[in-house]
């Protein structure tokens, strides 16, 4: 096809083609098109295949341009692009499509095209792996949480609710400010006196309750209030107390070891188990950190432009991971909805932004250093994700198959190869640090903890 092409440069990112194709190349689309109408067209009057050529152009006349319009566009377009050896992405702006039979057919392009830009350093970096040091007080701690995790809730009958009991009530919350029709309503809530994350207001007017005891406070909410449904707003709370309870914590012997399940049948084995899981934990983070710093370090000499449809596809990506999780972890439906988005967007695409540069420089590295990802690296991965999930292998091959999401797990194993390159050239220094790590372990016998529900607890009261 002869085509050509004149580029003009809108950003960095961003370039307006104007393209032309030859009136001889428009002229021979415009026959094959008549004849194959004349070959297939019904015309009243005619036998198939024998209507006269001017009774097809005069009956046909659109339907045919439309076609030559669909295979000289698109056709012309990949020619001036791979002429130009641009590295389009997604979608290209079409305008001022001008086609006439016996005219060169012109139309004009706007493409986003990933950035040109110079691979510098890479290897060599010096890194500092932090990695904490698990001591007997962290180990203690993750134990201690067990213990709690597994407590027993008995009745206290002989004296008031005091810190650290569990109180359960009964909840009417009228919106004062703004005011709202709809009363909040929330039965057998229970909250912990004391305990992390609940609200002062709750904690003073519930101490000293017993079992049918009514409370009346107000609660002003701060604009930034982690529950997105009660942020900035003021309500008057009628609390009517269902129960008050005590933690009966089992004693940490023997029998608690075995009695939590798969770590071990004696205290001194629990410990053990808990210290390995800590230390493992321990390296992961520091792993992960230490890329992280990595990633720091290599865009720190970069500056280039982005296209714009990476970064808000990798900003909806960000959001779109930031609502299942919030799902995922019992947040109500309507409190999603309620939260500012166009906040959170903001947040997101300074993240994107990040993310984006750094794939694009970790790509290079990767080509500069010939990086290929094996079908068995795909289908170990394949294998893992099967595991963590608890489902076949065939099966989660199939749904990602069918997802077109296997290059996406080919992208991220050559991604982490070119990372790991990159760490095997640099001077690692692996620093010790002090840090208490508790949160990241559960007991063997129960699914991590999920996010509070807002209207259900404490911690969003």
């Amino acid at each position: 096809m002869k085509v050509e092409v004149a580029v003009a440069d809108t950003t960095e990112c961003k370039k307006d083609l104007t393209i032309e194709v030859d009136a001889d190349e428009v002229k021979a689309e415009f026959e094959k098109s008549y004849q194959a109408f004349a070959r297939h067209a019904k015309v009243p009057g005619f036998r198939p295949g024998h209507v006269p050529l001017a009774v097809v152009k005069q009956r046909f006349s659109k339907d045919i341009k439309d076609g030559v319009l669909e295979q000289l566009l698109p056709n012309a377009l990949q020619h001036a692009i791979l002429d130009k050896k641009l590295r389009v992405i997604g979608s290209p702006d079409i305008s001022d499509v001008n086609l006439s039979e016996g005219q060169p057919f012109r139309f004009k392009a706007t493409v986003e095209v990933l950035p040109d830009f110079d691979l510098h350093n890479y290897t060599g970096l010096k890194l500092t792996k932090p990695i904490a040091r698990v001591t007997d007080e962290d180990v203690d701690r993750v134990l201690e949480n067990w213990r709690h995790s597994a407590a027993q809730l008995v009745p206290v009958e002989d004296r008031p609710a005091q810190d650290g009991d569990s109180v359960s009530v009964n909840l009417i919350g009228k919106y004062v400010e703004p005011a709202e029709e709809e009363d909040l309503k929330a039965e057998d809530v229970v909250i912990q006196l004391g305990g992390e994350g609940v609200q002062a207001e709750f904690n003073e007017n519930l101490l000293g309750v017993k079992t049918d005891d009514e409370r009346q406070f107000r609660v002003a909410y701060p604009p930034d209030f982690s529950s997105p449904g009660l942020a900035g707003k003021t309500l008057d709370f009628t609390a009517n107390v269902v129960a008050v309870r005590r933690e009966e914590l089992p004693t940490l012997d023997d029998d608690f070891a075995k009695e939590i399940g798969g770590a071990g049948d004696t205290l001194a084995e629990l410990r053990d188990n808990v210290r390995g899981n800590l230390e493992r934990n321990a390296e992961a983070q520091a792993e992960r950190r230490m890329r992280e710093s990595l990633i720091d370090e290599l865009l720190r000499d970069y500056d280039f432009s982005l296209p714009d449809t990476l970064v808000e596809r990798q900003a909806s990506e960000l959001l779109r991971e930031l609502a299942y999780a919030m799902l995922n972890n019992g947040v109500p439906a309507q409190s999603i909805r309620e939260m500012n988005w166009d906040e959170r967007r903001g947040q997101a695409r300074v993240r994107a932004v990040r993310d984006v540069r750094a794939a694009l420089v970790i790509e290079r590295i990767a080509e500069a250093e010939k990086i290929e990802v094996t079908d068995d690296e795909i289908e170990t991965e394949i294998a893992r994700l099967a595991e963590a999930r608890g489902e076949a292998i065939e099966a989660v091959r199939a749904r990602l198959t069918k997802e077109e999401a296997l290059s996406s797990i080919e992208n991220r194993l050559r991604h982490q190869k070119a990372l790991d390159a990159i760490i095997k050239s640099a001077e690692v220094t692996v620093q010790e640090v002090t840090e208490t790590q508790t949160e990241t372990q559960t007991m063997p016998s129960e699914a991590p903890e999920t996010l509070p529900q807002p209207d259900q607890t404490p911690e969003q009261l």
